[in-house]
């Protein structure tokens, strides 16, 4: 068994159409690595279950970044850590709010079952955050061919393997925000990730790479 992977999952909803971004990523030599490509794939429950079964029965334990509410607020349409993101300037969906409720309820049936049935540790993770974070490409459009180009092409600065993987091949928004949700996955594990948190929810974003890390968060 290998020791650990770290999976992303940018949560769609749609089942008629790709809307759902697998990824995952180990780690060599003290960074992260991809092996495989990232996948792009309908936003059924079982079909996501069985990729992450898959991915993650030949390692020892497993670290899955969602992006994806994964709690409701306690009380009105905003948790405490969105309340945080947005004094922040980094907007955010209101989790409480009637028109994202099943893409909520989704993500924390995701948690659930990966939790029980896997015994990963399950994190909420904000791939838009952690490009603000990371400075890619945020004065762009992520489903521009613009911002995906300026997305991909941080990433492969810090992605082992991801030249390898994409070649010539611009991925699509989806597919970079699992790429970016696994990252995020990783540094957490590494230490290098903050929490935005509160009593009913916790968002894990990459620390701002400034001088010197640190939390300005």
């Amino acid at each position: 068994m290998r020791p650990a992977v770290y999976i992303g999952v940018d949560l769609g909803t749609s089942v008629r159409r790709k809307s759902t971004g697998l990824a995952y990523l180990v780690e060599q030599d003290g960074k992260p690595l991809i092996e495989d490509p990232s996948l792009h794939i309908i936003s059924d429950d079982e079909l996501i279950r069985s990729t992450i079964i898959g991915i993650s029965e030949n390692f020892k334990s497993s670290t899955i970044g969602i992006d994806a509410p994964l709690s409701r607020p306690d009380h009105g349409s905003m948790r405490e850590c969105e309340k945080r993101l947005r004094k922040h300037g980094i907007a955010c969906f209101p989790s409480g709010a009637l028109w994202v409720s099943a893409w909520v309820d989704k993500g924390i049936r995701l948690r659930l079952w990966a939790e029980k049935e896997l015994g990963a540790k399950v994190l909420e993770v904000y791939p838009y955050a952690a490009r603000r974070a990371l400075n890619l490409g945020v004065d762009l459009k992520k489903k521009s061919k613009a911002g995906r180009r300026a997305i991909q092409d941080g990433l492969l600065m810090l992605i082992a393997g991801l030249d390898r993987i994409t070649e010539d091949r611009l991925l699509s928004d989806d597919e970079l925000d699992a790429i970016l949700s696994a990252y995020t996955a990783c540094l957490e594990a590494n230490g290098d990730a903050v929490e935005i948190n509160g009593a009913d929810g916790v968002i894990y974003l990459p620390m701002k790479l400034r001088d010197h890390r640190i939390n300005e968060f």
